[in-house]
């Protein structure tokens, strides 16, 4: 039963409980009008499980976040609480019964089997090795009843905690925990719903903190981010941070002096930012490497303008990037724009639908400089190669009509980042031009007699066989007279670019099959 005093009722007040699968926080202890006892009034998490928003006949008695999310309940439906101490107790320590009980069931299936193919362990062996407390590194305890500490200073090289979904409601209780277990470093308090301290309660907590570097905060209705960076007060050291499914949608940089300036990755999937200022504003975390902005609705990405050889000052030690789940407008655009983070190495986003996924890849490759990884995948050095080339040739066209004009050049530099740097290292585009001249089905074409050095010039057709220019090189040269044979003759291209002769050996074939172009040479 839950104590009726008006101090111990003052004291429930926010604290949390589960009742079946459903948990909540009490937001009211006492007599409710026209009713015999006293009721506990419960906000619940699911909003499903509640009758009414705090008012009862007309008479309100406390207010619920989520409209009728609140109910009535008598204190003895309420289960009993835990320490984390006899949590961690229950959960890793076997006792004397537990293994009288295993050793029964074990020796009920040898016999049942009539075989030994369990071996039945003693009670000293199990027993002395899991009752080592003092050695438990990573312990988790999630959706235990727990609401208190207890002692725990037998807890020597713990370093990991879970206490996610338990039933933690304020931050002094996470405190003693911590202050108890000076090894801490990481620390999963998701699903739960912690009361927010007072000013002087956080610079009192901030000691307390002062081992903790990793803590997962998802789905505990912080809703605020200033209120977030308020807490981060007290975690001075703090590198890791998520902050999954908190209902997050406007992110300001105001507290940073004093917040966060250690955090090295930062998870904020599943909120709502995706406004350019609160973009801007976590891009001013100093030592931000990680980020993940997962499922929150962003359309487009846009950094404050920059020469295409400059780099933006946000983000400035950002190296991985998560994107995924979000409705972009324009890749290519999000692409250009990300090319302007000074750091980034690693990026994770949805290929775009509208195209294959390898030219996804080709894109975002030869759109930022120095990207390492792409959606986890190495991307080798042949790769980027290649993926700028592709580059140079889709925006060839582009960069013609513009290339001539000061103004709309700078503005196709400013959309394009990766077209002035890739010139400079394939050049000039122009080969990939579409030809406007008038194209010819005839070819010039230099006919060298090798023997006698003669040379004729002649315009034939580009579908020419050889078998039929043969016959035309033996009517213009004439034959020659120390000729023992009548075979065909022996016809050779000479290659300008390659310095080679390539054999025209096939007289059923054409000129075009061979790439024959105009103002060839062909020796014979």
């Amino acid at each position: 039963m839950i104590p009726q005093s008006h101090g111990q009722q003052e004291q429930l007040v926010g604290q949390r409980i589960r009742v079946g699968n459903f948990s909540g926080t009490i937001r009211f202890v006492g007599e409710v009008a026209n009713t015999d006892g006293e009721w506990i009034g419960v906000e619940w998490d699911d909003p499903q499980r509640g009758k009414h928003s705090g008012t009862v006949n007309g008479v309100e008695y406390f207010q619920t976040r989520q409209a009728n999310s609140g109910s009535m309940i008598r204190s003895e439906k309420i289960p009993p609480t835990q320490t984390l101490a006899e949590a961690i107790h229950d959960k890793y320590i076997i006792t004397e019964d537990t293994l009288r009980l295993d050793a029964e069931m074990l020796k009920e299936v040898q016999k049942q089997l009539h075989a030994s193919l369990f071996e039945v362990v003693g009670m000293e062996k199990i027993g002395g090795k899991q009752s080592q407390l003092a050695h438990l590194v990573d312990v988790s305890v999630a959706h235990s009843p727990v609401n208190a500490a207890g002692p725990l200073s037998m807890f020597k090289s713990l370093r990991s905690l879970d206490v996610s979904a338990t039933l933690l409601w304020n931050w002094t209780i996470v405190g003693d925990v911590m202050a108890q277990i000076p090894t801490l470093e990481e620390l999963n308090l998701s699903n739960n719903r912690l009361v927010s301290p007072s000013d002087d309660e956080i610079c009192s907590l901030v000691t307390k903190f002062h081992t903790l570097k990793k803590l997962v905060l998802k789905k505990c209705a912080l809703g605020s981010w200033p209120e977030l960076v308020r807490l981060a007060r007290m975690w001075p050291l703090l590198e890791s941070l998520s902050l999954e499914d908190n209902e997050i949608g406007v992110v300001t940089e105001e507290g940073y002096e004093l917040a966060l300036t250690k955090l090295r990755s930062l998870d904020l999937q599943n909120n709502q930012i995706c406004d350019r200022e609160s973009i801007y504003a976590l891009g001013a975390l100093p030592a931000l490497e990680e980020l993940s902005l997962n499922a929150n609705g962003i359309g487009r990405i846009v950094f404050p303008d920059c020469p295409h050889t400059e780099k933006v000052d946000l983000f400035a030690k950002l190296e991985t990037l998560y994107l995924r789940e979000n409705p972009i407008e324009d890749q290519c655009g999000l692409f250009n724009e990300l090319d302007k983070l000074p750091s980034l190495k690693h990026l994770t986003i949805d290929p775009d639908a509208a195209v294959s996924y390898e030219e996804t890849v080709s894109r975002v490759v030869g759109s930022i400089a120095g990207l390492k990884m792409f959606n986890r995948a190495t991307i080798p050095e042949k790769l980027r190669r290649d993926s700028e080339c592709d580059m140079w040739k889709m925006y060839a066209v582009q960069w013609s009509q513009v290339r001539n004009d000061a103004q709309l050049l700078k503005a196709f530099f400013k959309a394009h980042r990766m077209y002035p740097r890739i010139m400079e290292r394939l050049g000039s585009p122009e080969q990939f031009l579409p030809d406007t001249r008038r194209v010819s089905n005839m070819l010039n074409l230099h006919l060298l007699n090798e023997r006698t050095g003669e040379m004729r010039h002649k315009k034939v057709p580009k579908r020419i066989n050889l078998q039929t220019l043969e016959n035309l090189i033996v009517k213009l040269f004439g034959t020659p007279e120390d000729r023992d044979t009548a075979g065909p003759l022996h016809l050779q291209l000479l290659d300008r670019k390659r310095d080679v002769r390539i054999p025209l050996d096939n007289n059923g074939r054409s000129l075009d099959f061979y790439s024959v172009e105009d103002q060839d040479t062909i020796v014979f």
